[in-house]
């Protein structure tokens, strides 16, 4: 359902404007008339609206984001129905830019002004994590960075859960992250993933991290395919082209935890966001100690 600028949800949302636009759904930037709070409304195609699979994504992403409780994961508010009957979703509003965005109005970014997107991503990763929840669908344009956010710029905040698995959920609603089925954007997923594994655990969502760095890093992404075939095969057999072969003077430390956060074998990466928050946070004191080359 295509909403206009001046319609009114639920007796207190108020449309302003569409904002963006995607395969399953649009948002709008709105307004809650009773307390005169600017807020983002996410609402589904109606095409899609139908679908129970995308319905239970959408309700997912909501649930997530409660059940964690992070400043770095996107506060949803509120959900209600649309007149037809399609749900809808109110979260907070956001004004800035996406990572993704950021990338590709810059090409590539250095190493050290990454550190700090990161450490936050990390944040909220790690408290996902904490909460049961693995996000299964990380990649740049699923990162916000806030213009600015209690006086600080670039504040991160992580959208979408609607593809997170609940750890600590009963088995039914584990079902639907079936054996075999292949969830989230093909580019970032870890080579279990790609295989369609069971057994897909927080180290995952570490290893689509790697490739968000990677990416930022040499501004393309480590695997590349005609056909969505042959990336999955080649995501879940091969090792991603060195850095170095992209950006010549990545300095070594760096790509060699870019390596490790990206190894094939899970038992391989970073066994935590905090580990690797932590990696990030030695990497920059010794880059500053050496000044900077």
């Amino acid at each position: 359902m295509n909403l206009q600028a001046g319609q009114i949800l639920a007796d207190k949302y108020r449309i302003l404007r569409q904002i963006g636009q995607g395969g399953m759904g649009s948002v709008y930037e709105g307004e809650n008339v009773r307390i005169h709070r600017r807020v983002a409304i996410k609402t589904l195609h109606a095409q899609v609206a139908g679908k129970s699979d995308v319905l239970q994504r959408f309700e997912r992403e909501a649930q997530a984001a409660g059940r964690i409780g992070s400043d770095h994961i996107v506060e949803v508010l509120d959900m209600g129905d649309l007149p037809d009957g399609t749900r809808f979703m109110v979260m907070e509003f956001l004004d800035g830019t996406t990572l993704g965005d950021r990338i590709v109005k810059q090409g590539r970014i250095g190493p050290r002004d990454l550190v700090s997107i990161m450490s936050q991503l990390l944040d909220g990763l790690g408290a996902a994590h904490q909460a049961g929840i693995i996000h299964r669908d990380l990649k740049p344009a699923n990162v916000f960075l806030l213009t600015r956010h209690a006086g600080r710029p670039d504040f991160v905040k992580i959208l979408d859960f609607g593809v997170s698995k609940f750890n600590v959920l009963s088995s039914d609603e584990m079902s639907m992250t079936r054996t075999g089925a292949v969830m989230g954007t093909p580019y970032y997923m870890s080579p279990e993933q790609a295989k369609g594994a069971r057994a897909i655990d927080t180290r995952s969502d570490l290893y689509s991290a790697g490739v968000i760095l990677y990416e930022a890093v040499t501004g393309q992404v480590p695997f590349n395919a005609e056909t969505f075939n042959e990336l999955i095969f080649k995501i879940a057999l091969e090792s991603p082209p060195p850095p170095e072969q992209f950006a010549p003077t990545l300095d070594p430390a760096f790509g060699v935890l870019m390596r490790k956060a990206m190894a094939r074998e899970p038992t391989e990466r970073f066994q935590s966001a905090t580990e690797m928050k932590e990696a990030l946070l030695g990497w920059a004191r010794d880059f500053d100690a050496r000044g900077g080359a």
